[in-house]
């Protein structure tokens, strides 16, 4: 997802334009967000449903994880998830925020709106150094 505005826009065969990267990118990680944060809901609840909760060891990333959530929230997890890609977002997403009724669109909208920050730097590129 990150680099996707950079290939389309840089792509010497196609020439797309900035609302047609925005609406490609937006809605291709709209897509991918749908279907993960939805298999990743599935996942969690079966597996909770035949093993129950079980006692983790608490490492350091899964401090950092848990200190991330309790700090920034859902709100977060929206911040870093252009960074961090679409399925592992949206996984986090549904391992942390599924009784959420807001999280699956707060996550789409979160990718609309770093469809249009990466096709703007994209885009801004092209324009300098051409």
């Amino acid at each position: 997802f990150l680099f996707v505005p950079f290939f389309m826009i840089h792509s010497s065969k196609e020439h797309w334009s900035w609302g047609e990267t925005v609406l490609i990118t937006s809605s291709g990680a709209a897509g991918g967000v749908f279907i993960f944060f939805h298999l990743g809901e599935y996942i969690f609840n079966w597996w909770a449903r035949q093993f129950g909760r079980s006692k983790r060891v608490m490492t350091r990333g899964r401090r950092m994880i848990i200190r991330i959530k309790w700090k920034w929230g859902i709100k977060g997890l929206m911040l870093l998830s252009g960074l961090i890609s679409v399925p592992v977002a949206s996984l986090l997403a549904a391992k942390f925020y599924r009784h959420n009724p807001n999280a699956l669109p707060m996550m789409i909208i979160a990718f609309f709106l770093w469809a249009i920050l990466l096709t703007s730097v994209a885009y801004s590129t092209k324009l300098i150094f051409t």
